[in-house]
């Protein structure tokens, strides 16, 4: 990483700072880029990732020119930023770097406000990034909730929420009545909302805040629209969907992200871009956008002999998804999991959820700001009653693939987002 970088991400030690004041100041002293941009926004617990990357893609697909905004990065600051897929240049994005950190500086010490967090001044790059290039659609992922996220001030095309269940507790409530609240706060007067299948509690709080106005709505995908016809196949590449709308239906689609999860993150993207070429009045290139995505650590093939799956599964909710994909797609194999997590995650419901499935565990230290250590990480195994070998990242290859060497067995690595890098992957 470059010493701007380093620099900047020294700010991730003040914490999270939640509020809008300081992001409005910055963005005013760079006279307003997000006000020049036609923006998707998407907030959500689980798959606000997978459902940017789809919309993303098949928007580009259709011959806009996209930008992408999304966290965290899996190895390298400049996966956060994408435009037609491609990630800012180093140069230009120490050249914003530095721009924007002086920026806030000066901001700071003019207005007397607390000084910009890293998501902060990410998050103006972003914008100020694609407004330079003048991008014809930004796709802009929350960080974390939505009311109060620095992303939240802008007034986008569509707002799209997709699953809400637990997860960043001592930010967003414990209750899902409050984090589908917080969530919410990106639903704005007269714009449409899509959301994902929620929990009646959830969608209630949704409805809510989706009735602001007579010109606002809010769409509810009631189920996911894309119907499973994957075979089981010692190597899965795709699944194959059917996807049905009140509008269409499309062709048969190979869409290369798996499991039940990811039909209900195409279905989501799927109703989401519908609205959108409604809206501009043009016809998307849907097949070829969503037979092409690529989203990295959600549920990744990252090798085939022995199978190594990677999976940036991280809360409850999405431990319970992994487990059922892996059941639906490997229903009788053996699967060994290399865990690592960061530590303020509900990791120990996490683990209970994934628990049936493991035949085998190690764990891995993670060298990031919150990472866990291989020790602490196998004492939260043990809570969750697993029993999980703490290893060293750079031996825990050569232990995994003399297990999994063995006729009938697999390999999940899961826990973090940041395994991709600490894994070497």
């Amino acid at each position: 990483m470059s010493g701007q970088y380093e620099k900047l991400f020294q700010r991730t030690t003040a914490g999270i700072k939640p509020g809008l004041d300081v992001i409005f100041a910055l963005l005013e002293a760079l006279d307003n880029p997000h006000h020049n941009l036609a923006i998707i926004h998407v907030a959500g617990t689980n798959g606000k990732g997978s459902v940017c990357a789809m919309i993303e893609s098949v928007l580009r697909a259709s011959g806009f020119k996209t930008g992408l905004y999304t966290s965290p990065h899996l190895v390298n600051f400049s996966e956060r930023f994408r435009i037609n897929g491609n990630e800012v240049s180093e140069d230009k994005l120490n050249g914003y770097i530095q721009t924007l950190e002086k920026m806030a500086d000066d901001v700071e010490a003019s207005t007397g406000l607390r000084g910009a967090t890293f998501f902060e001044i990410s998050t103006a790059i972003a914008f100020q990034y694609f407004a330079d290039e003048k991008v014809d659609v930004a796709i802009i992922e929350t960080g974390m909730g939505g009311r109060w996220d620095a992303t939240n001030v802008v007034i986008p095309l569509i707002s799209v929420i997709t699953h809400i269940d637990i997860d960043h507790t001592n930010f967003l409530g414990d209750t899902i009545e409050q984090i589908a609240a917080e969530k919410a706060g990106i639903i704005k007067p007269g714009r449409p909302a899509i959301s994902a299948p929620q929990r009646d509690a959830a969608m209630a709080v949704l409805e809510q805040a989706g009735n602001v106005d007579e010109a606002s709505s809010l769409v509810s995908v009631k189920r996911a629209v894309a119907h499973n016809e994957a075979g089981s196949l010692v190597y899965i590449p795709y699944q194959k969907l059917k996807i049905e709308t009140h509008a269409q239906n499309l062709p048969p689609i190979n869409l290369p992200l798996l499991g039940e999860c990811q039909r209900e993150n195409c279905g989501v993207a799927v109703a989401a871009l519908e609205v959108f070429a409604d809206m501009v009045g043009v016809e998307l290139a849907f097949k070829k956008g969503l037979e092409s995505v690529e989203w990295g650590a959600r549920f990744q093939t990252v090798e085939k002999e022995p199978l190594i799956i990677l999976d940036g599964a991280h809360n409850p909710s999405a431990g319970r998804a992994l487990a059922k994909t892996l059941k639906e797609l490997y229903p009788k194999k053996q699967i060994g999991f290399i865990f690592g997590f960061l530590n303020d995650k509900e990791t120990v419901e996490f683990l209970r959820e994934i628990k049936p499935r493991v035949s085998k565990a190690w764990t891995v230290g993670i060298d990031a700001p919150r990472g866990t250590t291989a020790e602490e990480a196998a004492m939260q195994c043990k809570v969750a009653q697993i029993d999980a070998e703490p290893t060293e990242a750079s031996n825990v290859w050569n232990d995994a693939r003399e297990w999994a060497s063995q006729p009938n067995r697999l390999i999940v690595a899961t826990g973090s987002l940041y395994l991709k890098q600490t894994l070497g992957l």
